[in-house]
């Protein structure tokens, strides 16, 4: 009798647990659904109608047999937004691009936020917080990353450095090294910014804080309101004041193109190529109890005065199409 006792209470736990993980989807969907909701910069949602994109989304639910599946209908829904910046990572990937930055916690109130959907219409409670997902996804390799690899060269004493990305951590700290290493021999220094999509306020301030200090930026947000961003550090000798050329062209977007207009305005760096996209959306990232991040992009990226990149983009000192390295090392040799 105690066997078949026991045996009846572990089945009930079981099936306690089982009912109780989509509700757990379920409330997770939502948080991330109504981040959007409450936090995007476009009231219009880039034209999507995110009322009708919730619904189609908690229409799935039944279909999550994980939380590694959830993460990718998440991701899928942030898709349908068409934005190059809104993304959403799983804990894996949130550990492996932001390696442990601080983030915003939700801007919820416990309980505010209950799980709509098919498994649970109406539940009265938040459930308890998930199990960090599962690894279904494997760590992204080294050899192949989601952007291209940063890179540095030491060329007629000029460090060129290209700096792919804002989200990746590692090729900041790479730029770092490299002036580190670098700056008692060097004349100046190239940036390359072509081609890089943007990324992170906190990676953008940490850059410009390399080559100058002070507060550069404004964040125009919804939801947070209008902020003054410094570089990271505020006070103190940047890494270096040797001469800077900045490269530019119409593919930099977003931080990237903060970092490029910062060092302009405070004439600290000397930029040659082509306009910016002109698409400065400020990706501030959302954290969630297990460690998946939402990044969303919550407002735009101003000078601290002045009007906004957003729809104009950062204008070059010397606008050059072929070849502006080579502009860039004939600048600074003329600086010797």
């Amino acid at each position: 009798m105690r066997g078949a006792t026991l045996r009846w209470l572990a089945l009930g736990l079981l099936l306690g647990s089982a009912l109780a993980q989509p509700d757990g989807y379920a409330l997770r969907l939502e948080q991330a659904w109504r981040l959007v909701q409450e936090r995007y910069w476009d009231s219009a949602y880039n034209g999507v109608d995110w009322g009708a994109v919730g619904a189609k989304y908690r229409a799935r639910l039944p279909e999550v047999q994980s939380w590694g599946e959830l993460y990718g209908l998440i991701t899928a829904m942030y898709d349908e937004l068409d934005d190059q910046h809104t993304r959403f990572l799983s804990p894996e990937e949130a550990r492996y691009y932001l390696e442990g930055m601080q983030c915003y916690p939700l801007p919820f109130k416990e309980g505010e936020v209950t799980a709509r959907g098919p498994s649970s219409p109406s539940a009265p409670q938040a459930p308890p917080a998930p199990k960090p997902a599962p690894r279904e996804k494997p760590r992204p390799s080294p050899e192949k990353p989601a952007f291209p690899p940063s890179s540095v060269e030491f060329k007629d004493r000029v460090v060129v450095f290209r700096l792919s990305d804002l989200v990746d951590g590692s090729g900041v700290q790479l730029l770092r090294r490299a002036i580190e290493r670098y700056d008692a021999q060097a004349i100046g220094y190239v940036l390359d910014l072509r081609g890089n999509p943007g990324g992170l306020a906190v990676r953008m301030a940490e850059v410009a804080g390399y080559f100058m200090r002070g507060v550069p930026w404004r964040m125009v947000t919804k939801g947070l309101g209008v902020a003054p961003l410094p570089t990271t550090p505020l006070f103190g000798q940047p890494l270096t004041q040797k001469p800077l050329v900045v490269l530019i062209d119409g593919e930099v977007n977003s931080a990237a193109e903060g970092l490029a207009g910062a060092l302009k305005n405070a004439r600290r760096a000397y930029l040659i190529g082509t306009r910016t996209a002109g698409n400065t959306e400020l990706l501030l990232p959302y954290c969630f109890p297990d460690g998946a991040v939402a990044l969303v992009a919550s407002g735009v990226l101003a000078p601290f005065n002045g009007p906004t990149w957003e729809g104009r983009g950062v204008e070059p000192d010397q606008v050059v199409e072929k070849d502006p390295l080579a502009a860039a090392l004939e600048y600074l040799k003329r600086l010797r």
